[in-house]
């Protein structure tokens, strides 16, 4: 029974002093993985970071056509060391931007200016580049996304009609002046012998709307597929016309 007893305390011990040990380990272990790790977690968290409001994409919304577009893109640096814009630059000669701060501490907003000469149809898509001091990626671009629309606006859009031989049809058209100047219009016309148009002004201010009596004569059993053509200060307009001549 001493035997056993003695026996049984001797393998406690031995027990504890590898437990002991292998606490030893563990800490040493512990302590390694924080000293290797500890470096990788300050430089992941240092530097400075540029970061647009509201994403890269941006759309601008509506602009009339031929106008200058003006845009300011909001950014920040919300990394924790000096944020350097090294270059601003676009895709193209008809647009622009400028930053308004080469240098940005932590926390600190700035903006680019934007600018576009407006000469486009529909949506335009423009690209503005930056470059930093951020590593390992240096270089951002911003999308520029604008819906161009016409100065002055045409209403129909198009006519279509339908007629027999020797009919005369009338339609009434009307353009809109929408900018903040006048427009002149300086010749209506059409491209077909069978459709003859006037205007009833050739000056609009701002918000006036010129009418355009357009008659159309079918001279022949086939369709008439012309065109009334307004030129103006603006630029030149057209309406699509096309009569389906129905036989007796």
């Amino acid at each position: 029974m001493k035997f056993s007893f003695k026996l049984f305390l001797e393998i406690g011990i031995l027990n504890y002093q590898k437990i002991v040990h292998n606490m030893k380990i563990i800490k040493k272990t512990s302590f390694l993985v924080v000293i290797l790790f500890f470096p990788v977690l300050l430089i992941a968290q240092s530097g400075p970071k540029f970061e647009v409001t509201g994403g890269e994409n941006i759309n601008t919304g509506d602009h009339l056509r031929g106008q200058e577009v003006q845009y300011e893109i909001l950014f920040k640096n919300t990394g924790d060391t000096d944020l350097k814009i090294n270059s601003v630059s676009t895709s193209c000669g008809c647009s622009t931007a400028l930053a308004s701060s080469d240098l940005l501490k932590p926390g600190e907003d700035g903006t680019i200016k934007f600018t576009f000469n407006g000469n486009g149809y529909g949506q335009v898509v423009k690209n503005v580049f930056v470059t930093t001091n951020e590593s390992p990626t240096n270089m951002h671009t911003l999308t520029m996304v604008m819906n161009m629309t016409e100065p002055l606006t045409l209403s129909p859009a198009s006519i279509l009609l339908e007629g027999k031989k020797g009919q005369e049809l009338t339609q009434t058209a009307t353009l809109k002046n929408i900018l903040d100047k006048i427009v002149t219009i300086t010749q209506v016309s059409s491209n077909s012998p069978a459709v003859t148009v006037t205007a009833d002004k050739t000056e609009l201010n701002t918000g006036e709307t010129v009418s355009l009596n357009i008659s159309i004569k079918i001279y022949e059993d086939s369709p008439v597929n012309a065109a009334v053509i307004i030129t103006t200060s603006e630029g030149e307009y057209q309406i699509p016309i096309l009569v389906d001549v129905k036989s007796d």
